[in-house]
Formats: structure tokens, C-alpha cells, sequence
């Protein structure tokens, strides 16, 4: 029995020397892994591990070590840095990507749509539906006899031009987001046609009130007239665009540029006066200058509906010049006059308008009111009513001439 006691009590202090052996010695690993751990973590700065996003992987160390001296701001979900054991060098695991960030949950685009206010290259086309105003003419009128004192017995006989088509079209070239260089070319044509007749007989005659005063306006066969009157604008235009403000839904943008126009007005009228007697004159301005205006925009909502105004003024400097040619079948050539003179148009224009782009601006439409203003004009009217003062002056007037009307633009952009 006691030989058994001693021998349990032996096996016990055996086993007891070597659980304090195996203690200390796993006590030395945990200090030298220690001490490793925090040197390795020393030598990166603090700031430098808050703005990398680098992140410690403490769950690859054992779990009964600790370390109370690792800063605990270090983000632990972009980057790590891995510790795989106590002499291991300290890895540093690649970044995982950019994080995209979420688009808000009210926009229609995907992140990849450019800004509403960015500049883009693209071409684009107008329809236009215009009136010219303030160059109708009155070509006849019907009166009681065939003398300077008859008196009118009817309404006066107008050319009046009404609304007609045309076109503009051009192209945009962005320099960088926020500027561009654009050109355009307007072409319009409008024609406005008239004619009377009188039956004879009844006592009234139709007297021709554009034919010279000093020619006969009104003979016992002044029965008919008729009238032609047509008016031809084309422009050139290029211009430097800039933006001046822009947001996520809002854009204006200045516009610094030259311009061309050429303007003719054409008119002809046809009597019945001792045989046939012809009236024709024809008027030509051109003109070349700057241009300023403006350009604002805004996006309704996040499906595309938007609203535009555009405004500039141009200062032509160029030559009008107009000629007269009165003649009659029999007696040839009755009255012949030119007129050259150089002025400077002041011509102001404006479109408000609505429209609407697809998602990301590729495509969009738009349709708004036109009105441009021509100051210092030569119109056939003035021209024919400086020919017919008692005087003869053929003194250059004050003359406005106004377009006005719809347009419809589609253009795409890229």
C-alpha cells in the first residue's frame, strides 16, 4: 500500500513540474509575440491608418491576446492588415474596389447620366412658322372717278404676308464641360399674293397708289390690279457659349458672337391702265456684326420635362440698297429711281418655350414662341412712299420690321 502512495505521489510531482514547464514557456511565446505585435503596429502612424482606411484583422491572433495599444478608429471593412503569428511580417491585404455610392431614390437616371448643365457636342434642326409685320403693302384702292378729287368708295387692296415656313439648323462642339462653339443657318421665305377686279360700268375705277404721282394713276380702263410680294431672309450665325450658373436641374450660359443676314423684299404690281402699266421694286440689305445673349434652362422633374428662354441682341452693320421701275406697254419706261444707303439693324430676339429629354440627354425636343425685332430697317412700304411724296426727297426713313411665330427644335446630342 505504501509503495502505491509513493508511486501516485511521484507521478504527480512529475507531471506537475511539467505543466509549469509547459506555462512558462508558453508565457515566453506570448510576451514575444506581444512585444512583435506592438512594434509592427508602431510603425505605422496613426494618421496614416485613418485616411488609407487600413484595418487590423485581429481575428487571425489567438484569442487570449490582446493588445489595449492598437488604435480602435481603424475602418475594418475596406482594407487589412493580417497578423498571421508572432514572427510572420505584417501583410497588408489589396483594396477591394471603390464603393459605388447609392443613386437617390427620386432620379429616373442611372449614375452614368451627365449633368443636366454640362456642355455636349451635337447637331440639331428647327422648323419655323413665321409673319413678317410692318411690311404690307397697299397697292390699290377703289374710287369713284378718274380725277385727283374722286374719293374712295371701298376698302383698300393689301399684300399682307400670313405665316410661312422655313428652317434653321446647326451644330453644337463642346470645348469642355462648361463651354462650347456653336453655328447655326436660318433660311425663310414668305409670299403674299392679291388681286381685284372691278366688273366697269358701275362708276367706280381703281386707282394704282404705288405708279409715280406725276404718271397717270386712274383711267376710264383701270378696272384690275394685282400684286406680288415676297421676302427671303437668310443668317449665319457663330457664337461662343459659356456657362455662367448651373446645378443639378438649372443651367444659363451667356452667348458672345458674330452674325450674318441678308433680308430682300421683292414687290410687283400689274395695273390695267392704258393698256397694262407694272410697278417693281426690289430691296436688299446685308449686314454682318456682333451678338450677345443669353440662354436659361430648367428641368422639371426627374422625367425630362424641362423649359427654356433665350434672348440676344445683334448690331448689323451693313448696306441697304433699293431700285424703282415704273413702265407701261405703250409708252415703255415711265419712271425709274435707286436708293444705297448704309445703316446699322438693331435686331433684339427672344423664344420661351417647353420641352422634353430622354434620360440622359442624348434626345430631346422642344417647341416655343419667336419674336425678333428689325430697327432701321428699308421696307417696300417706306421705299414706295418716299417715291410718291409731292417732293421727291427719297429720304431714308425709320422703319421697324418684326418676325414673329412657332418653332419646333429636335436635336441630338452626345
Amino acid at each position: 500500500m505504501r509503495k502505491i502512495i509513493l508511486a501516485w505521489t511521484a507521478t504527480a510531482l512529475v507531471i506537475s513540474s511539467q505543466h509549469a514547464s509547459l506555462a512558462q514557456s508558453k508565457k515566453r511565446t506570448q510576451e514575444t509575440a506581444d512585444a512583435n505585435s506592438r512594434a509592427a503596429v508602431s510603425r505605422i502612424p496613426d494618421s496614416d491608418l485613418e485616411d488609407s482606411g487600413v484595418a487590423l484583422d485581429f481575428e487571425s491572433i489567438a484569442e487570449d491576446t490582446e493588445f489595449e495599444s492598437v488604435p480602435r478608429k481603424i475602418d475594418r471593412q475596406r482594407r487589412k492588415m493580417q497578423l498571421t503569428s508572432a514572427e510572420d511580417p505584417l501583410l497588408i491585404a489589396p483594396d477591394r474596389g471603390p464603393v459605388l455610392e447609392e443613386a437617390p431614390a427620386d432620379t429616373v437616371c442611372a449614375p452614368n447620366c451627365v449633368p443636366f448643365w454640362e456642355h455636349r457636342c451635337g447637331v440639331w434642326g428647327e422648323y419655323l412658322f413665321l409673319r413678317p409685320r410692318g411690311a404690307d403693302v397697299t397697292y390699290a384702292s377703289t374710287v369713284d372717278g378718274t380725277l385727283a378729287t374722286s374719293v374712295p368708295l371701298g376698302d383698300r387692296s393689301v399684300a399682307a404676308f400670313q405665316y410661312n415656313s422655313g428652317f434653321r439648323a446647326g451644330a453644337n462642339w463642346a470645348l469642355d464641360s462648361c463651354s462650347s462653339i456653336t453655328g447655326g443657318y436660318t433660311w425663310f421665305r414668305t409670299a403674299a399674293n392679291d388681286s381685284i377686279s372691278l366688273p366697269g360700268g358701275g362708276g367706280s375705277f381703281i386707282a394704282a397708289e404705288t405708279v409715280h404721282p406725276n404718271t397717270i394713276n386712274v383711267a376710264a380702263d383701270s378696272l384690275s390690279a394685282s400684286a406680288v410680294h415676297d421676302l427671303t431672309l437668310q443668317a449665319a450665325d457663330v457664337n461662343f457659349k459659356g456657362l455662367i450658373w448651373g446645378e443639378d436641374n438649372f443651367a444659363i450660359n451667356s452667348i458672345v458672337g458674330v452674325k450674318y443676314a441678308n433680308l430682300e423684299q421683292q414687290f410687283g404690281a400689274v395695273y390695267s391702265i392704258l393698256g397694262r402699266t407694272t410697278v417693281d421694286t426690289n430691296i436688299n440689305f446685308r449686314g454682318v456684326g456682333p451678338r450677345f445673349g443669353f440662354e436659361a434652362e430648367g428641368l422639371l422633374n426627374g422625367h425630362g420635362f424641362l423649359v427654356y428662354s433665350k434672348g440676344a441682341v445683334n448690331f448689323l452693320v451693313g448696306t441697304c440698297s433699293a431700285d424703282y421701275l415704273q413702265t407701261n406697254v405703250f409708252a415703255g419706261t415711265q419712271a425709274r429711281t435707286a436708293l444705297q444707303d448704309s445703316r446699322i439693324v438693331t435686331i433684339p430676339e427672344m423664344e420661351l418655350g417647353a420641352g422634353w429629354q430622354n434620360c440622359n440627354g442624348c434626345f430631346r425636343i422642344t417647341a416655343g414662341y419667336y419674336l425678333a425685332a428689325w430697327f432701321n430697317m428699308l421696307t417696300t412700304p417706306e421705299y414706295l412712299g418716299t417715291i410718291r411724296t409731292p417732293q421727291n426727297t427719297f429720304e431714308s426713313q425709320i422703319k421697324t420690321l418684326t418676325l414673329d411665330g412657332l418653332t419646333v427644335r429636335a436635336e441630338l446630342r452626345y
